[in-house]
């Protein structure tokens, strides 16, 4: 079987929950001993017992070597050994080489006839987690002793591994640790093919007694590898055949719907408390956790089930609370809680606002700039788990050439492919918009100003293009506003990440600057259900102080920010008109044509 999570996920105490409820006979478990071969003593064999009668099983093999040693009766014991396993035929017949050994006055290697290996005290079904795999952790070890120079080994030098012990249960192995050492994979795959586990060494123990080989020892166990995407992928590449050796494959689910499900949330919350043993959560807790876990998720209408972030969150509610001596937590316990992770997180971005304190940082939150604009983005910073968001500042610049539009951050090396491809995106939607008949007299330069490490995504689409009208146009954007937004080649506007992010990133800024009550971001208007944002910045909204605006077009963004009317090609008092107005008139008249006058004739005439 094969289960795919996400990171942080507990695999262990899922599938130990799941396999309890599924109530698992263990009619495939059994004991399992080895014993010295009696033909060989070299080549040890095992012996399957009936699960949880191994301990009774070596004291009646000791009584029977007693009995044959004394020369009394011992047929009483070997028919009882018989009974309690079923007749089993290779136990019947060591038990008779055994009776002949000793009869022929026999050595044996070891005085304890029987290493019991494997033993079952109880009924339930082995449930094994492997961990820091290693060869001999995983399927066993042959350990030697040295006597007088000489090393030897012997059936009760052997220790089982977790493949042994899983017998007749279920093992769960993750898979970035098979991924790490890829040969425990093909040897356990090889012996789950075969039905069988053998004692051969890893490469580095080969060597030491060649000559000892116990018998391979049957093995029947269900597998259960465990791993998020990445890993699944990964292992896929390892072992292409692994899709049709996977006899049942599922996949965790790390959300929840509210609708459907918040019960269930709840009920999760109530678990998580009580193996972490916090106190209950009064309704108004319980509400700012799940608006916590819908902020995990980026969306309204989904909770996060991903325990790492609510225990942690929990736990430091819960010493809040313990604090206060109070009885339960409540919601004002959580959000201290969030007000204090953020605190403990947030220096980097307080390095960051000192920029803007300073004025080393040029960004605008008041006035209009032809060509210029506030863009949004995330930073991510590797190590830190604290992401936030930090405003941009865009310039767009035109000038004589051939219609292309230069995209210096990826001149400079300094952008990934996606931006590329969102660059190009904005270039087919002004030539589809502005070229369909002539070719461009334009061309364009398109910055990120003040950056100085590497970007990517398409989130900056919008705001690009939002950039390059206004510098076309001559009309200059409110820089009140900040934008963020992918398009299409037509113009729509498309869903962008990190959204909450990215509005409290330039809600901060304009704070430091001084709010003016005409600040805001425009959005895309799919992204509304991703709108979780801080009690500040909500505050802020519902008094009117901050605007937040959803756009479908680019010609609604356009115009919200230049407060000019998009319009038509031919009206020379919209805004696309006067940048088709511009580009005639650049591109010279048209053979066979009257040139600018002739130009406007057939426009009146239309």
């Amino acid at each position: 079987m094969l289960l795919g999570g996400f990171p942080g996920a507990d695999y262990e105490q899922l599938l130990m929950n799941l396999i309890d409820d599924s109530a698992v006979d263990n009619r495939h478990c059994f004991d399992l001993c080895y014993a010295e071969n009696l033909r060989n003593p070299a080549k040890p064999i095992w012996l399957k017992l009936k699960p949880g009668s191994g301990i009774e099983f070596c004291e009646l093999v000791a009584d029977l070597l007693r009995r044959l040693q004394l020369h009394l009766d011992a047929e009483e014991v070997v028919q009882r050994i018989l009974r309690k396993q079923d007749q089993d035929e290779k136990i019947a017949d060591y038990l008779s080489l055994l009776s002949a050994h000793v009869a022929m006055d026999g050595t044996f290697t070891h005085p304890v006839l029987i290493n019991l290996l494997i033993h079952h005290a109880s009924d339930n079904v082995p449930l094994i987690y492997g961990r820091d795999l290693s060869w001999e952790s995983l399927f066993g070890a042959v350990n030697y002793q040295t006597e007088q120079g000489s090393v030897f080994s012997h059936h009760h030098l052997l220790e089982p591994g977790l493949v042994r012990e899983a017998n007749g249960g279920f093992l769960i192995l993750p898979l970035e640790e098979l991924l790490a050492d890829p040969d425990l994979w093909f040897k356990l795959r090889n012996a789950l093919e075969t039905g069988f586990l053998d004692w051969v060494p890893s490469k580095e123990s080969q060597g030491l007694t060649p000559l000892f080989q116990p018998e391979a020892s049957p093995l029947q166990l269900r597998l259960i590898l465990v791993g998020n995407t990445l890993h699944i992928a990964e292992f896929a590449a390892l072992d292409p055949d692994m899709a049709e050796r996977v006899f049942l494959r599922t996949d965790l689910v790390s959300e929840l719907s509210v609708q459907e499900d918040f019960p269930l949330f709840l009920g999760m919350l109530r678990g998580l408390c009580d193996r972490l043993g916090i106190a209950d959560l009064d309704q108004s807790a319980m509400l700012a956790v799940a608006r916590f876990a819908c902020r995990l998720c980026e969306h309204q209408q989904l909770l996060s089930i991903e325990e790492p972030p609510l225990a942690g969150l929990l736990q430091l509610a819960a010493c809040i609370a313990k604090e206060e001596q109070a009885h339960c937590l409540t919601g004002d316990h959580i959000q201290t809680a969030l007000t204090e992770q953020e605190y403990r997180l947030n220096y980097v971005v307080e390095q960051s606002d000192q920029g803007i304190v300073d004025g080393q940082i040029m960004l605008q939150t008041r006035g209009e700039v032809v060509g210029q604009i506030n863009g949004l983005s995330v930073i991510q910073i590797m190590g830190h788990p604290y992401d936030f968001g930090e405003p941009v500042r865009l310039t767009a610049t035109v000038h004589m050439g051939d219609g292309d539009v230069a995209d210096i951050e990826r001149k400079a090396e300094l952008a990934g492919h996606i931006h590329a491809k969102a660059m190009m995106i904005i270039h087919g939607y002004l030539s589809t918009q502005f070229g369909a008949e002539n070719p461009s007299p334009l061309s364009a330069n398109l910055v990120f100003e003040q950056s100085y490490h590497e970007i990517d995504g398409d989130s900056a689409a919008l705001t690009g293009l939002c950039a390059l009208l206004s510098a076309l146009a001559l009309q200059p954007i409110r820089q009140c506003y900040a934008v963020t937004g992918a398009v299409d080649q037509f113009g729509n506007v498309q869903p962008v990440g990190g959204l909450n992010e990215k509005i409290e990133g330039f809600f901060r800024v304009c704070s430091i600057q001084g709010l003016t009550g005409e600040q805001g971001v425009l959005i895309p208007a799919s992204n509304q259900l991703q709108l979780i944002l801080s009690d500040e910045v909500r505050q802020a909204v519902a008094e009117g102080r901050f605007h937040i605006y959803a756009v479908k077009h680019v010609t609604e963004a356009v115009e919200l920010l230049t407060g000019c009317v998009a319009g038509d090609l031919d009206d020379e008092q919209s805004l696309f008109g006067r940048i088709q107005l511009r580009l005639d008139e650049l591109s010279g008249p048209p053979s066979g044509q009257l040139g600018l006058f002739g130009s406007l004739l057939r426009r009146l005439l239309k």
